[in-house]
């Protein structure tokens, strides 16, 4: 998969290409939905599936106090993104002169004179442009001129744990991670939630205790409330099942909320490596316990839980 800084380095091969423009934090149902689309369009024709995306959100250059805390960093989004069929992504900077062009303009001078896609797919909510003032009916208002085509894309629906019917979003995935509830967050992602980041050095707590562990440095990626978690971690190309901490330890003298996790089965000096964790379900509360022999025992049970439940085979 191609991936362009900008605009101005497009290859002419792109012309004509199936296009999907957004965020696309998460890769969730519905972005995969609008990708299966695309790739079934572009079939007939040959052409390219892109996508053009903003890095980084565009509200952290325009209200930074609003910016989402992302589902995906950058390396992963594109991952998934070529997971699900795309030949090419637009990386557009979230700069001021391109966030303040108007939706009309935004078309002509980005999509069309750019790209000159032979279709756009999106979903029904999609919005761009200045203020988000363009839409679906303004893509199909300029399709005509601008030499393309405009297909939107039904929203993903998935039953949550609750009973609640929902529209997968990038926004309902994070209401789930936030409180959570890493099950509904997989329900939409069609994967389980992972933190992603570098292996850093920690207090040593985990190995006074009997159970080493690995914490990560996972930037701005949205973290789960905090718990206890069976699921995963990948490092250095092997995949155990691991116990997941997300909290401040509140038994061991508390502090910033701390991301560690105890691998299975699997030791080593990770340190300054990437690492993945998988959330598959929570476990418990963070809780603080009257002695660090309390502590050592309750997590000896949350290690037995994960074996119960993960499996890596």
């Amino acid at each position: 998969m191609k991936v362009y800084q900008g605009t101005d380095s497009i290859d002419a091969d792109m012309r004509g290409a199936v296009l999907a423009v957004g965020n696309f934090d998460g890769v969730h149902l519905g972005h995969q939905r609008i990708m299966r689309t695309a790739h079934a369009i572009a079939q007939v024709s040959s052409a390219a599936v892109v996508v053009m995306t903003f890095e980084p959100h565009p509200l952290a250059i325009l209200r930074r106090e609003l910016a989402p805390l992302r589902l995906t960093p950058w390396v992963e989004k594109i991952r998934h993104l070529e997971l699900a069929g795309v030949d090419a992504v637009v990386r557009l900077e979230a700069e001021p002169q391109v966030l303040s062009l108007s939706a009309e303009d935004f078309v002509r001078e980005i999509l069309v004179k750019r790209i000159h896609p032979s279709y756009i797919v999106e979903g029904p909510n999609f919005g761009f442009g200045r203020d988000r003032s363009g839409n679906c009916d303004t893509l199909a208002a300029m399709s005509a001129k601008g030499g393309f085509q405009v297909r939107v894309v039904e929203p993903y629906r998935i039953v949550l744990s609750n009973g609640e019917h929902a529209e997968v979003s990038s926004t309902l995935v994070r209401r789930c991670v936030e409180a959570g509830h890493v099950e509904d967050a997989a329900a939409g992602l069609g994967r389980p939630y992972s933190l992603i980041g570098s292996v850093v050095h920690g207090a040593g707590a985990g190995t006074h205790l009997g159970f080493p562990t690995i914490n990560l440095d996972i930037g701005g990626q949205l973290l789960p409330a905090e718990g206890v978690y069976a699921g995963t971690a990948e490092v250095v190309g092997r995949r155990k099942a691991a116990a997941i901490s997300i909290g401040h330890r509140p038994t061991l003298g508390g502090g910033d909320t701390v991301v560690e996790a105890f691998v299975l089965d699997d030791a080593g000096d990770w340190y300054d490596t990437q690492a993945r964790l998988d959330t598959w379900t929570r476990l418990r509360d963070q809780v603080k316990f009257d002695s660090r022999q309390a502590l050592t025992e309750q997590i000896a049970r949350d290690v037995e839980a994960v074996r119960s439940i993960v499996s890596t085979e």
